[in-house]
């Protein structure tokens, strides 16, 4: 049986949008769950005079740090349950008319896999 669950939340000034996928699979003895959430954020906005000043906007800025990675993996003994978690962060720049956002991002795919049975003890 596979159950998938899309949810969507965007914030009442709009600077914030949340988006969650959700999938769980039942087979036979177990049961895998992978969840997909992108959390996008706009952190700040910067107004320009006309558009050429966009270039020497960018030419300004200071280097940003490169997005980061984190990738963890849990295993429960007891239950043979596993668990890996990919997160990534990180932002870019959107020009809109004479507006440039600064949008932060995280990017987070989560896959589990646990037995539905009884595990024996080894």
């Amino acid at each position: 049986m596979r159950n998938i669950v899309v949810r969507s939340l965007t914030s009442n000034d709009w600077l914030r949008r949340d988006c969650q996928v959700t999938e769980v699979i039942r087979q036979a003895d177990s049961q895998s769950t992978v969840t997909r959430r992108c959390t996008y954020h706009v952190e700040s906005r910067v107004t320009v005079p006309s558009i050429p000043d966009t270039v020497l906007w960018a030419q300004s800025l200071d280097p940003n740090p490169p997005r980061q990675v984190y990738v963890t993996k849990e295993l429960d003994p007891d239950t043979g349950a596993e668990q890996i978690t990919y997160k990534i962060l990180g932002h870019f720049y959107v020009v809109q008319d004479l507006d440039i956002l600064c949008i932060g991002y995280r990017h987070v795919l989560s896959m589990g896999v646990k037995a539905l049975g009884s595990v024996p003890n080894a």
